[in-house]
């Protein structure tokens, strides 16, 4: 039995996806937040515990909210096929408290576990590993709606009711924020700074399109015929820019991100 048991380090293997990426050794990824100090190199991620925890389980919290937030981050950017993926291997823990010299110390193994995560994309070899976001959280919505994205991306999930679900939590979340009477969509627009034409265009997408099995809904407006490719790609960046903005509203409430507009999104 330790005394005062504390995690000094956590240690994750870092995996990547199907597509090739070209590290170079030499190049570590280093990094310091409140919590730790973090150092990934060939393919082992250290994280140097800075604040005080007593067991693995509660030191991975705050790890692994980072790493979830830098898995996200570069799978938006990359898509599904290349990915990092962090896998817990084990902790070092000290005991603050040591029994007495000779007192029998049983030592406690920490299995394997797999942790979170995914990344990708069909882009040429990249020589580094890519850099943690600074301006990126993984809060709950950010999750839900990266997982809700990925199943469409693995085909688990139809794109309109997919898109529908992302943009009524984020229509959900404002609500809650800004009080009053004011249209949901513009307290998106509001509150996330996005154009409330790309809202409008976006939902008019969502309600009309889909075949009787894309269908999100069926009403008077249903025109029962699937997306074409350049409505595909619209939505699905679209989605994208909105995962990535509420993971950047979480981690800056305050900043005037810059506001996404019809001008930055592809034509149609």
């Amino acid at each position: 039995m330790r005394n005062d048991p504390h995690v000094e380090e956590l240690i994750y293997r870092v995996e990547i996806g199907e597509e090739r990426w070209i590290f170079d050794p030499t190049s570590p990824v280093e990094e310091e937040t409140d919590e730790f100090r973090m150092r990934l190199k060939d393919g082992i991620a250290t994280f140097h515990m800075k604040k005080h925890y007593p067991s693995a389980q509660s030191a991975r919290e705050p790890v692994e909210a980072y790493v979830r937030a830098w898995e996200i981050d570069v799978a938006l950017q990359y898509g599904p096929k290349r990915k990092l993926h962090f896998i817990f291997k084990r902790s070092k823990i000290i005991d603050r408290d040591p029994p007495p010299p000779g007192t029998p110390v049983t030592l406690e193994g920490i299995p394997s576990e797999e942790a979170v995560g995914h990344l990708s994309g069909a882009l040429p070899f990249l020589r580094h590993y890519p850099q943690p976001p600074r301006d990126f959280v993984a809060s709950g919505d950010v999750r839900t709606m990266w997982s809700l994205y990925k199943g469409y991306l693995e085909n688990r999930d139809r794109l309109m009711p997919m898109a529908y679900s992302c943009l009524t939590r984020l229509k959900f979340r404002a609500s809650r924020t800004i009080k009053g009477k004011m249209d949901k969509r513009k307290k998106v627009e509001t509150m996330y700074r996005v154009d409330y034409s790309v809202l409008d265009k976006l939902g008019k997408l969502i309600n009309t399109l889909g075949d009787e099995v894309e269908v999100r809904k069926l009403t008077s407006e249903s025109k029962l015929c699937s997306p074409t490719p350049e409505e595909t790609k619209w939505i699905e960046e679209v989605l994208k820019r909105l995962i990535r903005r509420a993971g950047e509203y979480a981690a800056d409430p305050q900043k005037q991100w810059p506001q996404i507009t019809l001008a930055v999104l592809p034509p149609l």
